[in-house]
């Protein structure tokens, strides 16, 4: 049977396939044309391997695509399974011989023509090559050993688990001796995946699951269920049904059998459920191993099905009350095993012929038990449960009730506050703890994830109602209604917020006493009182690490909280410690709804500690998590993208300044989002990455109005108060090179500095005073505030506002004739950059220093690479002590001391971790271990350390 390829998979329907010039495997497409384009007498085998979804089809479509527009000759086959044995062989093409030349009595253009063709070799295009008859299989066993020579090129798509044993042999060993080529398919990343689907499936998008096909299959899924339409599904029931061609009637049972068990089942549960023998089922279970229907789960002597997509997709297909029956047996021979959670639920949703209040309540509460496992798995059953159910009766508004915490965490904030005032509509007791609760849940996700005020009303309500202290849900309506203010720049109730800290120590929940000290961090901020800030957030961040990971899991906004406490008050590596837990845990329990929040601000805690890349990286993460469901974020994750390019970029490459203006013009969904005026300030860092843009691009006066437009006037109200710092700092370096009077911008910032108090502000007042004194004349007291700021940032760990302040006393330096002195501090802020790969910033230090960009010189050696854990898996154990000794900022006595040993033995061993390493000197030594290691301490100490060496 000839085919032509789909571009995405080839069962799915034309009509969701992406465009046809959408290729992802671009590498792996070169290396095929290559082969197949390579001049040589005879063809050979080149095997496309890879698992289901890895792109195969895609790949070989591409390949198809490229033969036909050059008009060059390609044959495709498809093999389905169960496919009778012929007497035609797809390879005849391929092995016959060429055919004796004759003269052609052809037109000349035809004849011209055709010797194009004849030039390359032809093209057989084997899909599925794995399910061929036996023959065929032999043949190309054959060609791949090199016994038969093909005089087209063949390739064939193969996946690894049902590739036949004597056929891999044979590729293994002709690529071995050149007879064959194998080219390995790995999994798709995040953004291949991106490329080849639409924007709304990128939030179904987890990084142990990157099959199109299943993504596809998971939106089919959610559409049919809301729309009713079961038709949205077929082409993928379709599907599935294609890939169990060719079983017989006992392995179709025991398939049946085992997708009703979906995991972790074993022969004799089989053989329970499928009412069948043991030695049946165990004869079938090797064919679909075989077939990869079923694979084995490495516990113990289980299968499982081969993903649970492919489940769902075949369980719609089964019998529905073979369905029902079979899930009952399962029960019955699982009750004996010890029933988990999860699979007591998903049997009885599968069971239900009636609807039983008691097995309606056991889903309800195994479903809270799997939220934190599978969301999607809680939503389906819940949605079930209400169907069943009224919404005044007691079961039905506990289904609904854990329906809006499910909703909620899984992202989607308008259905689950929708859900809300439904269950208010019908609630009576407006006292119950669990409506309470997630009043005060949703009321989070609102304000956290958008500007909407639309649950504020309900919290209020809950809050002033008499007895709402003795709740047991009354802390986290405190928690809510704080962070909801502080989002919303309002005013907090601090007696309030005591007294919630007082009952929550007198309950002993660290969880909601860490949650409400970050909110009473927040409102001591806004009162001024920055020292009892930092006193409440340490104690925040003492509480959150006493919380084991499970209750973190459920309260992932106290982790959010925490963390914004952290940031505005500078404790950046904190904040990363915390927002990398919460991060980790977030992806782990599938809380997508604040998995972009969490991100913004991990991404802002990384930047301000100079780990420019990591910054980078976890923005873009925000940017993909938050899609079309947190289009705030949205906007935010491109601007920080934006700051992180600024110094990261190679020079005037415009990366930054075109995602700021990405970010200006909104989500593409909501172009008139509003974006200025709040907590999140989006739209100020877009302005803040394009005015530092445009003073690099030696346009400051384009600066100075970029920045006075956005703070609407020299007052900077504009900005988000953390920000002015840093503003008026750039207002006065940008003024200052245009001739601007600049004062007034410095006088604001040393009293925006006096008020804040806290170093970094001090750091960017201090700049802005030493810009003023410069352009006074009084160079030297320029330089003297240059290094005290670059002191006070590097006790902070700010290393990329270290290295600007370090090339601004360069600069001031050099212009009184130190150039000895400008010379050394302006290599001390190269070497701390180029270890952050700071691009833009090494050729800005370039010109501080009156020296040639750094970037550009091909004759500057570059700093070693960072030791990685394989160099330092060489080291001895005493090396590596001593290499850990040195990167924490001892001196080699220090060294001999600590270890009893002598100051030569330490130089003895320094010599062999140079040898071994190809360092050569201890700040270098420090900082690659720093780099290798990733821990948040090494890297706050590694500004001070280098800042202390000058």
């Amino acid at each position: 049977m000839e085919s032509s390829l789909h571009a995405m998979t080839p069962y799915a329907p034309a009509h969701i396939n992406p465009p046809e010039s959408t290729v992802v495997r671009t590498a792996e497409l070169e290396t095929l044309q290559t082969l197949v384009c390579e001049p040589a007498r005879a063809g050979s085998l080149i095997a496309v391997v890879g698992d289901p979804g890895s792109g195969k089809t895609h790949l070989l479509a591409a390949l198809v695509r490229h033969r036909y527009s050059s008009e060059r000759p390609a044959i495709v086959y498809r093999h389905s399974p169960g496919q009778d044995a012929d007497s035609y062989s797809p390879l005849q093409s391929a092995l016959s011989h060429i055919p004796p030349p004759r003269s052609p009595d052809l037109p000349a253009e035809n004849v011209a023509r055709l010797r194009r063709w004849s030039a390359s070799r032809g093209l057989l295009v084997l899909e599925d090559a794995h399910l061929a008859s036996a023959a065929t299989i032999g043949e190309l066993t054959a060609i791949a050993a090199g016994k038969i020579r093909p005089r087209w090129d063949v390739v064939v798509s193969l996946r690894p688990r049902q590739t036949p044993m004597e056929l891999a042999e044979a590729i293994s060993l002709g690529v071995t001796f050149g007879h064959a080529s194998r080219i390995e398919l790995a999994p798709l990343t995040n953004e291949q995946v991106v490329a080849l689907l639409s924007r709304p499936l990128t939030r179904e998008i987890r990084p142990d699951d990157r099959n199109p096909f299943n993504l596809r299959a998971l939106l089919a899924l959610e559409q049919s269920r809301r729309q009713c339409q079961n038709s949205i599904v077929a082409p993928f029931e379709f599907a599935a049904l294609v890939e169990t061609q060719g079983l017989s009637a006992t392995e179709h049972r025991v398939l049946q059998a085992a997708v009703v068990l979906r995991d972790h089942f074993d022969v004799e549960l089989l053989s329970a459920v499928a009412e069948l023998d043991h030695p049946q089922v165990s004869a079938a279970v090797r064919v679909l191993v075989q077939r990869d229907l079923l694979r084995p789960d490495g516990i113990g002597q289980g299968f499982s099905i081969r993903h649970d997509v492919l489940g769902t997709l075949l369980h719609r297909s089964m019998d529905p009350i073979w369905a029902k029956n079979a899930h009952r047996r399962a029960i019955g021979s699982l009750a004996s095993r010890g029933l988990t959670s999860r699979e007591l639920g998903f049997h009885l949703v599968h069971s239900l012929f009636r609807a039983r209040p008691e097995e309606l309540a056991q889903i309800v509460a195994a479903a809270w038990d799997v939220m934190e496992l599978d969301v999607s798995e809680a939503i389906s059953w819940l949605t079930t449960v209400t169907e069943w159910t009224s919404p005044t009766s007691a079961i039905g508004r506990k289904a609904r009730l854990a329906l809006v915490a499910a909703l909620g965490n899984s992202g989607r904030m308008t259905e689950s506050r929708a859900l809300l005032f439904d269950i208010r509509r019908h609630q009576e007791d407006l006292h119950e703890a669990d409506w309470a609760d997630q009043v005060a849940f949703v009321s989070v996700i609102e304000g956290i994830a958008s500007h909407d005020v639309q649950t504020l009303g309900l919290l209020g309500e809950q809050l002033d109602l008499p007895a709402a202290r003795s709740s047991i849900a009354w802390p986290r309506m405190v928690f809510a209604h704080g962070l909801r203010m502080a989002m919303m720049i309002g005013t907090h109730d601090r007696q309030l917020i005591d007294a919630a800290v007082e009952v929550a120590r007198r309950n002993g929940t660290d969880a909601d006493i860490c949650g409400l000290l970050a909110i009473r961090a927040l409102a001591s901020m806004q009162a001024g009182d920055f020292d009892a800030a930092c006193t409440d957030a340490s104690a925040a961040g003492d509480a959150l690490s006493r919380c084991p990971e499970r209750l973190v899991s459920q309260r992932l906004e106290y982790i959010f909280a925490v963390g914004l406490a952290d940031l505005y008050l500078g404790r950046w590596s904190d904040a990363r410690h915390h927002l990398g837990r919460g991060v980790a845990t977030a992806y782990r329990s599938q809380r997508t709804f604040i998995l972009p929040s969490l991100l913004v601000l991990l991404s802002e805690a990384e930047r301000n500690l100079g780990l420019l890349r990591q910054a980078r990286k976890s923005a873009q993460a925000a940017h993909h998590e938050a899609g079309t469901t947190s289009t705030l974020r949205w906007s935010q994750a491109l601007a920080l993208q934006s700051l992180s390019e600024v110094w990261l970029q190679p020079p005037g490459s415009g990366r930054a300044r075109a995602l700021a203006k990405q970010a200006l013009s909104g989500h593409p969904q909501e172009p008139q989002m509003p974006l200025r005026g709040d907590v999140n300030g989006s739209a100020s860092m877009a302005i803040l990455s394009l005015a530092i843009s445009a003073w690099l691009d030696g346009d400051p006066q384009h600066c100075v109005t970029l920045l006075l437009n956005e703070g609407r006037g020299a007052q900077l109200t504009g900005l988000p108060l953390m920000q002015r710092g840093r503003g008026w700092e750039l207002l006065c370096a940008a003024g200052l090179d245009a001739g601007l009077p600049i004062a007034e911008w410095a006088a604001r910032n040393e009293h925006h500095a006096r008020a804040v108090s806290l170093p970094s502000h001090q750091a960017f007042a201090l700049l802005s005073r030493g810009h003023v004194l410069r352009g006074t004349g009084r160079t030297a007291d320029a330089a003297a505030c240059y290094l005290e700021a670059a002191t006070l940032f590097a006790s902070v760990g700010m290393t990329i506002d270290q290295c600007y302040s370090l090339g601004l006393a360069a600069a001031a330096l050099r212009s009184l004739g130190r150039a000895s002195q400008a010379a050394d501090l302006a290599d001390l802020a190269a070497e701390i950059a180029g270890r952050r790969d700071a691009r833009t910033l090494l050729d800005w230090l370039g010109r501080q220093a009156g020296q040639p960009s750094r970037t550009s010189r091909p004759d500057q050696p570059r700093p070693p690479d960072p030791v990685d854990s394989e160099i330092l898996g060489a080291l001895t154990r005493r090396e590596r002590e001593i290499a850990f000794l040195i990167s924490s900022g001892m001196k080699r006595r220090e060294i001999a001391e600590r270890l009893t040993i002598s100051i030569r033995t330490v130089d003895v061993h320094l010599t062999r971790i140079y040898r071994k390493t190809g360092l050569n000197s201890m700040v270098e030594l420090a900082l690659a271990v720093t780099r290798s290691t990733g821990t948040g301490q090494a890297e706050d100490q590694r500004p001070t350390l280098l800042f202390r060496t000058i």
